[in-house]
C-alpha cells in the first residue's frame, strides 16, 4: 500500500476508490423477477400501469417491438384484457395469462400478415425518402396498401417534396391530403 501511495497522488486514489464502489453497486443490482410479474394479477382499472409493465418488461412476456406495437395499443390491450377476464370467469387475470394468450395468437396464420404490415409501417415511419431508396421502399408501400395505380403519381409527388427530407409516412399523409383536396375539383 505504501508503494501505491508513492506512485499515485492521493486524489487519484480517492477517485479510484469511489469509482470502484460505484461500479460494484451498479453491477450488484438485482435482475427483474419475470416469474413474479407473470403471476401478478392485472389491475384492469389501471391501464397506464399495465401498459408500462408491457413496455418495460416485454421480454418477460415474450414480446418484441413489433408485438408491442400490435398488442400494447390502449384499445387493443383493453379489449384483450376484458376478453380474457370473461373467458376465465373469475374476474382475475395475470400477466402470465395474457402472455400465454398473445404467444398462442402469434402462432395463428393471420398474425404473419399483421406483423408484416406493422413492420412495413415502422420502417416507413422512420425512413426518409431519397431517390436512391425508392426501389427498396416499393415493397413496404405495397404492404401498407398503396395502390399500384397510385405509385407513379406518388413517386412524382415524392420527387417534388424531396427537399423537405420527410419520412415516407409524412409523405403518404401529404399525398392523401393533396388527393382529397383535388377530388372535388375533378368532379366539377
Amino acid at each position: 500500500m505504501k508503494q501505491i501511495r508513492q506512485v499515485l497522488p492521493p486524489r487519484l486514489i480517492v477517485f479510484i476508490g469511489v469509482f470502484t464502489c460505484f461500479c460494484i453497486d451498479a453491477s450488484a443490482q438485482v435482475a427483474f423477477n419475470c416469474s413474479k410479474l407473470l403471476k401478478q394479477n392485472i389491475a384492469v382499472e389501471n391501464q397506464q400501469e399495465v401498459l408500462a409493465n408491457f413496455n418495460k418488461h416485454a421480454d418477460c412476456l415474450g414480446l418484441d417491438s413489433v408485438d408491442l406495437r400490435i398488442y400494447s395499443d390502449g384499445p387493443v390491450l383493453g379489449t384483450l384484457l376484458l376478453g380474457r377476464i370473461k373467458a376465465k370467469g373469475d374476474g382475475k387475470i395475470t400477466y402470465g395469462d395474457i402472455s400465454t394468450f398473445i404467444n398462442n395468437a402469434k402462432k395463428d396464420t393471420g398474425y404473419t400478415s399483421v406483423r408484416n404490415l406493422v413492420i412495413a409501417q415502422m420502417i416507413l415511419e422512420k425512413r426518409r425518402f431519397t431517390p436512391g431508396n425508392w426501389e427498396s421502399s416499393l415493397k413496404y408501400l405495397k404492404v401498407v396498401g398503396m395502390p399500384d395505380a397510385d405509385m407513379e403519381a406518388f413517386h412524382k409527388y415524392l420527387l417534388e417534396k424531396q427537399e423537405h427530407h420527410w419520412t415516407y409516412r409524412q409523405l403518404i399523409v401529404g399525398y392523401q391530403m393533396k388527393r382529397e383536396a383535388e377530388a372535388p375539383a375533378k368532379g366539377n
